[in-house]
């Protein structure tokens, strides 16, 4: 009876700690929304204040000021690119809250089972870690999906090109009708909008850095160049559109013969998820459950120990998902 004991304090710990994380956020989210809002204008404010200061001196703000603007617009962009229709003002605040909570009831809730600092702060960390890598996998695969959709979207573009005569705004519109890709259609239809509506060609170019974000590759950065051209410049781009449609379908058959290759390679390092619960199994089986959870959480060498390789089996992890599928890129 004492591992059953042990088993529903460990479920009642982590409900009560899904219980305080989902409390915590609806005490937090109007006051969240609030400071969203006076962040942006306080943002805008300070990038009129800062345009109109740059002839004059450079810019002088601290280290850690520059530092939370740039979390604030990576940590925008990538929410963008991963949540796409469904991204709301004040996503980066709620995010960045939602990933320190979360961080900090898994600490706590390590310290009350072992009493160790450190592998509470071990534990912690890793929790965060594994929120942020869950968010960068997950930008990274949408990224290189599209790096493989742009092949298509280019043809389609270059085909309305072709029909529109020339006419850009008309070509991204008409294209992005028939594009699969709903985040490459998405950024079609910003541009068409944007091009609508701007005053500065900065703005346009702020809009092409999004496209070139969500596909980070030399297509998209090529592309990107091409539609300013046939925005602002009014340029005829039909020759250049149809070489980066040659040029990214022949990589496409290049890329795929490397990843048949090397997907055997990268298969064994899921076997440390079969192999690692399979060892925990054995030890109830031989030591008991109460014995296993003392020597693991109680004892300083199998804290260490656990420690190790949940960071080894979390790396081994990241790398097969990082490496599973190479980006469509020179």
């Amino acid at each position: 009876m004492i591992w059953m004991f042990s088993v529903v304090k460990l479920i009642c710990l982590g409900l009560a700690a899904c219980c305080f994380v989902w409390g915590l956020y609806q005490l937090m989210s109007p006051l969240l929304q609030r400071l969203s809002r006076q962040y942006s204008a306080e943002r805008r404010h300070q990038a009129s204040m800062r345009a109109l200061r740059e002839p004059m001196r450079k810019d002088s703000r601290s280290r850690i000021y520059a530092l939370k603007d740039r979390w604030a617009s990576e940590t925008e962009l990538m929410l963008k690119t991963v949540q796409g229709e469904r991204y709301q003002s004040g996503a980066v605040e709620r995010f960045t809250l939602s990933f320190i909570t979360a961080g900090a009831t898994a600490g706590v809730i390590a310290y009350v089972l072992s009493a160790d600092v450190r592998f509470s702060l071990f534990t912690g960390g890793l929790v965060t870690a594994l929120i942020l890598l869950r968010y960068r996998l997950k930008l990274r695969s949408i990224r290189i999906q599209n790096g493989y959709d742009l092949a298509e979207a280019v043809g389609i573009l270059s085909a309305k090109y072709k029909m529109s005569r020339g006419n850009m705004r008309t070509a991204l519109r008409l294209a992005a009708g028939e594009v699969s890709s709903p985040t490459i259609r998405r950024m079609f239809l910003h541009m068409v909008r944007q091009e609508l509506t701007y005053t500065e060609p900065a703005e346009l170019e702020r809009v092409v850095g999004e496209l070139v974000y969500g596909i980070p590759t030399s297509f998209a950065k090529q592309l990107g160049l091409t539609i300013l051209k046939g925005l602002l410049q009014g340029e005829n781009v039909e020759h250049t559109l149809l070489t980066i449609d040659k040029n990214i379908h022949k990589q496409i058959d290049l890329l795929r013969d490397e990843s048949d290759s090397s997907s055997e390679v990268l298969q064994l390092s899921w076997l440390h998820v079969v192999l690692f619960p399979l060892l925990m199994g054995l030890m109830v089986v031989f030591m008991g459950w109460s014995s296993t959870v003392h020597y693991q959480l109680g004892t300083e060498t199998g804290r260490f120990w656990l420690m190790t390789a949940s960071f080894c089996i979390t790396s081994s992890l990241l790398m097969a998902a990082w490496f599973r599928k190479p980006p469509n890129d020179y």
